[in-house]
């Protein structure tokens, strides 16, 4: 779930590339770069850490051009090292370019072996640097060619910004896993996965690229193309359940929409009596605000979040992940004693955090708490761009309802139906990807 951000013919590309990525820190954490190409060629950096850790003044003037790609990095395919670190940058027959990568191309394996036969030489161990490889051994003249005819060999979850001298260049898987859209501010254009960047830019939302879609900038003029027709697309769902920024459009309605819309909903869907209403904070606030309404509820918060940790679904490995769980929460006292507390949060995916969470409202003295889950039990892995566990560490493959409820504490459990997340979400739009829920896999 990285985020990849670029933009064209702007003055202050490097420094608004800078801003565009802090926007986007929610969808990677573990590292950071900018390239950018102007009239003194092409400039990049690349580090380990949180935006504003990595880059300075100095560093961001050094980065000068009118053209940038960026990119934040949430390691699924690769380790978390600097190697890995994006964007990369090749140099190849059809000149140098740098590429941001955000997905998880599901043939990898097999493609890196065809290639390493055909003598190529893999510089990192991301899938990111597959299309590189692809592109350089094509037998096309011309540099979109080379791309779409490496594209054609790819299976999984990618959105691309290729920064080709004074051209920036996207695409976007068939399946549309993975969000792209455009930004526009006169002849200077954005490509980024979230509108939020756009809107902290001062652009306007211009397009979206679309499954199957290459979007090309070159002169201040902006086309796109099919490089591939598909009759149905697979939109990434957990988008809008946890990864995206609230203030983010998808299906032209705001992720806090659409959350709103799913509390609504799970109020339809389960009437429960209780004192309060609460969301784990920060995505399940929006599902909590939304049952509130609808069932004429009191909300009120009963944690405070630490807004200096990091998002804990993010991390690496499962210490870290429970370390920072504990560490960004704090019970708001006086709110939980003696309450029964209806508490919602965004998924149920291992059963470790929220036993942590749960365990943290008893002690406050919650007399009743009534756990519900803003979508329906978590049952697949992902192989798309999204580091979920295998099918044995998932909670719902485990226990059954009343197992998970024993597991991590709560006196009763409710998830929303799929077909109402869907209704949430998609605003009339049922092209998603569910696989996390149904182990419908589109493609393997």
């Amino acid at each position: 779930m990285c985020g990849i951000f670029g933009i064209t013919n702007s003055s202050k590309a490097s420094f608004l590339t800078y801003i565009a990525l802090y926007s986007l820190q929610h969808r990677g954490q573990e590292s950071c770069g900018i390239a950018v190409f102007g009239k003194n060629g092409y400039k990049y950096y690349n580090s380990m850490g949180l935006v504003q850790e990595v880059f300075n003044s100095e560093i961001l003037k050094m980065l000068e051009g009118e053209y940038a790609i960026g990119h934040v990095r949430y390691s699924t395919t690769g380790s978390s090292t600097i190697t890995n670190s994006q964007p990369l940058f090749f140099r190849t027959k059809f000149g140098e370019f740098a590429v941001a990568h955000n997905g998880n191309i599901v043939n990898s394996e097999e493609l890196k072996k065809e290639l390493s036969k055909r003598g190529s030489i893999f510089q990192t161990t991301t899938d990111s640097e597959i299309i590189a490889h692809l592109i350089s051994l094509s037998d096309r003249k011309d540099f979109v060619d080379a791309l779409c005819d490496g594209l054609g060999k790819l299976k999984g979850a990618y959105s691309f910004l290729f920064l080709y001298q004074d051209c920036l260049i996207c695409a976007r898987d068939p399946w549309g896993f993975r969000p792209l859209v455009v930004g526009r501010k006169g002849d200077s254009f954005i490509f980024t996965s979230e509108t939020c960047a756009i809107d902290c830019c001062g652009y306007e939302v211009y397009d979206e690229i679309f499954p199957g879609e290459i979007g090309i900038v070159k002169n201040g003029r902006y086309e796109k193309f099919k490089f591939k027709n598909v009759e149905k697309y697979f939109r990434c769902i957990f988008e809008q359940v946890y990864f995206a920024r609230p203030d983010s459009l998808v299906c032209e309605r705001t992720v806090f929409s659409s959350r709103y819309f799913v509390g609504k909903y799970l109020a339809e869907e389960y009437k429960v009596d209780a004192d309060i209403v609460s969301g784990v904070p920060d995505s399940g606030v929006a599902y909590a605000i939304g049952y509130a309404q609808k069932s004429n509820m009191k909300f009120m918060p009963v944690f405070m979040k630490n807004h200096y940790s990091p998002r804990s679904f993010l991390q690496p490995n499962q210490d870290l992940r429970e370390f920072i769980a504990d560490l960004k929460l704090s019970p708001i006292k006086d709110n939980i004693k003696g309450k029964k507390i209806i508490l919602i949060d965004d998924s149920l995916v291992r059963g470790t955090t929220s036993k942590k969470i749960i365990s943290k409202l008893r002690s406050a003295g919650a007399s009743r708490i009534y756990f519900l889950i803003g979508s329906p039990p978590v049952k697949g892995p992902c192989y798309y761009g999204i580091d979920t566990p295998t099918e044995k560490e998932l909670i719902a493959n485990k226990m059954d309802i009343d197992g998970i409820k024993k597991f991590i504490g709560v006196d009763d459990l409710y998830y929303v139906s799929i077909e109402n997340l869907i209704r949430a979400c998609g605003n009339g739009d049922r092209n998603f990807c569910t696989a996390c829920f149904d182990k419908n896999y589109p493609v393997l």
